[in-house]
């Protein structure tokens, strides 16, 4: 890929002209839609899905709530203020 663009960067600093740029650039789309057609045609294939789907039984399973404590519940000690010792 990286020979590709090598390429591509010195052939684009050889253009002198606005009709080398047009030129050039119709070649880049040229050769884009030939590798895209290539990719499509032979079914090459994409990535890999990054998440596992998981059925939503098993994730009830994992998830658990959260437990609401009472800060004010007997037998736990009061909040002190910042800074406070």
């Amino acid at each position: 890929m990286s020979w590709s663009l090598t390429t591509l960067l010195a052939a684009w600093s050889s253009v002198t002209s606005p009709a080398d740029a047009v030129a050039m650039a119709t070649a880049v789309l040229a050769a884009l839609a030939i590798v895209l057609a290539a990719r499509l045609l032979t079914g090459a294939p994409t990535a890999a899905p990054r998440v596992v789907p998981v059925p939503a039984r098993a994730r009830s399973r994992w998830a658990r709530p959260s437990r609401a404590t009472d800060p004010d519940a007997a037998g736990r000690p009061r909040p002190r203020a910042p800074g406070r010792r």
